[in-house]
């Protein structure tokens, strides 16, 4: 992690340009997905959004918020090649403001918490830590880095569920964000080679190649292709569900031809795009399933 930016922040940032890169870099997309998983996770339990299934979205949000800040502050050298647009590479916010930023953000996630289940807590702790081993260290694990963040995606649901006193019914959708985003993010470590080449140690793009590590993510979207059905089968989620998570299913299978074609980076980034968009297609299918 650089200390500071080598160059000064720009002089004609405006009080909005800078309150957008402060909001920027904690990524307000992803942590729009985390506060809903959270409530999912509980809801799917109690069928109801108590008190403290919304304290713990707006914390799982902060330390997501929180972590996205870590990230790119440990990321600042590489994503002057990967992310140049990004509110510290392109100079729009400092490293000292994005640390406290990050600091304050993990601290009130973690303070929330301290309103929960003791289960919630420590997954919120669990979380905290994981994700500064991640930035720290596993990121350039080969397929370590994946699999923390996928895990720590597939937790969001469980956290809701600790919250809510009611964590067994958020087991399915947090098994299904777990292998989701581990495709996700092996695509997102291909779509990033060229800075991460600088980095020490290795990503699994850049230690089994963009063309192997690309049908290891088509895999993992074959398997959760199988699975989405599953619910429907044993009864758990009804007719809806089925019908809109077929629909992502069809939309998996496109994305996997265009994947096996072992795409360049600007089509993994719309690739990625889409990852996203299905995200909320899931959470929707299973709202919509539960009903």
């Amino acid at each position: 992690m650089s200390s500071r930016n080598p160059a000064p922040l720009r002089s004609d940032l405006s009080a909005g340009d800078a309150f957008s890169a402060v909001l920027q870099i904690t990524r307000p997309q992803n942590c729009l997905i985390t506060f809903a998983s959270v409530l999912m996770g509980g809801w799917l339990g109690v069928h109801a959004l108590p008190a403290p299934l919304w304290i713990a979205a707006f914390s799982a949000t902060a330390v997501m918020a929180g972590g996205n800040a870590l990230n790119d502050l440990w990321d600042l050298e590489t994503d002057r090649v990967n992310h140049p647009h990004r509110p510290l590479p392109s100079n729009r916010l400092s490293t000292r403001a994005a640390g406290i930023e990050c600091v304050v953000l993990m601290a009130l996630g973690l303070g929330l918490s301290l309103f929960l289940t003791p289960e919630a807590i420590a997954t919120a702790a669990f979380a905290c830590v994981c994700l500064v081993a991640y930035n720290r260290r596993l990121k350039h694990v080969p397929l370590a880095g994946n699999l923390a963040v996928s895990l720590l995606c597939g937790t969001a649901f469980f956290y809701g569920g600790f919250a809510a006193g009611a964590p067994v019914p958020a087991a399915v959708p947090a098994l299904f964000a777990t292998i989701y985003h581990l495709g996700r993010e092996i695509l997102k470590d291909a779509q990033d080679i060229p800075g991460d080449r600088i980095a020490p140690g290795g990503t699994l793009p850049l230690c089994w190649g963009p063309a192997r590590s690309c049908r290891v993510a088509a895999g993992a979207y074959a398997l959760l292709i199988l699975l989405t059905p599953v619910p429907y089968f044993l009864d758990l989620y009804g007719l809806p569900y089925l019908i809109l998570v077929s629909l992502l299913d069809v939309l998996l299978v496109c994305l996997m031809v265009s994947v096996l074609r072992v795409p360049d980076t600007r089509r993994l980034r719309r690739i990625n795009r889409f990852l996203k968009a299905g995200m909320m297609l899931g959470l929707v299918a299973i709202l919509a399933g539960t009903l």
